[in-house]
Order: C-alpha cells, then structure tokens, then sequence
C-alpha cells in the first residue's frame, strides 16, 4: 500500500510550532490527524478517538483539560502516545513522557522526541543504521531505541503488512 507521503520524510511539529493557545479537543484530533492521519491510520481506524483521550484523562495518563481546552504540554503529550501506541502500554508511555519532562524539561524533551523519530523513521525506510547514543547511562539511550522500535514497527506494518492479503 503506497502512502500520499513518503514515511522516509516523515515529519513532526516541534514544540514551538504547536498552537501557543489551548485547544478544544476537536481542534486537537484535527491537528494530530494533519500530522499523523497518513502515516498511522490502519485500515480507516483514526489514530486517536474523543474516547480514547477522555480515558487517558480519567486514567491521568493526560493533563485534564482547563475550560475544555487542553494545553501545549498535553498535546504534545498526544502527539508522543498516538505515535507510541501501537507499540507500547499507556502505562508505559507515560512512564516515558515523565522521564523526558523530568530529564529534559517538556520542551527539549518533547523536541529531541520528534528528533529521533524522524531521524528513526528516515533510517528505517533508506535500510542505513542510526547512530547510537554512546553511553548506555544516558537517558537519550531509552528514547533513541523507543524510537527505533517504533521504527521498525511502522516499517514492517507499511512495507509488508499492509500490501499482503489477510490470511484466513
């Protein structure tokens, strides 16, 4: 199945370029979908549902919305749990979002997410190695092989998974 887009240019909004003003929730599944929609649907499933969100909120997985609007920090946090989920747990996700805030602060954190999993996703689709982070102690270390697995995952789906008939 060929994508609009090629995976190999794959790209993310970084910090910054997020909305400075909160957002409804429709207004957050708009602009997760423009980013994301090509990339991630499967089999015309959205990448991310009002349910869904409202139970990562329940759950307090996600920043409660303020007034019904939910702010840079959560979604960028989405923009992180829909690109993840098809291979991590929620539970897992959030673990990994708080330790990047934590390490990194939400911005930074957030901006070398987008990095690596461009940088991932790019490698994944040319068949070239991603260059390691050199001290397995370094924080970096998790989020560049997160990455990688996601790769990987978003690699096999498109290029096998996808283009082959169902097996009944």
């Amino acid at each position: 199945m060929a994508k609009r887009k090629g995976l190999e240019h794959f790209k993310l909004p970084r910090w910054n370029d997020l909305p400075s003003i909160d957002l409804y929730l429709d207004q957050v599944l708009s602009l997760l979908d423009e980013y994301l929609g090509e990339y991630l649907e499967m089999d015309g499933k959205k990448i991310m549902t009002k349910t869904m969100i409202n139970n990562y909120v329940k759950q307090k997985y996600l920043r409660a919305p303020v007034n019904k609007k939910y702010d840079r920090f959560a979604v960028a946090s989405l923009f992180v749990i829909a690109i993840l989920k098809p291979v991590y747990t929620i539970e897992e996700i959030s673990k990994l979002i708080k330790l990047s805030a934590r390490v990194a602060g939400p911005e930074t954190g957030y901006d070398q997410f987008c990095d690596y999993i461009e940088q991932a996703v790019r490698h994944a689709f040319e068949g070239t190695v991603m260059p390691k982070i050199p001290k397995k102690e370094d924080q970096r270390w998790i989020l560049w092989n997160v990455c990688n697995s996601f790769a990987c995952q978003l690699y096999a789906r498109n290029i096998y998974l996808q283009s082959h008939p169902k097996n009944k």
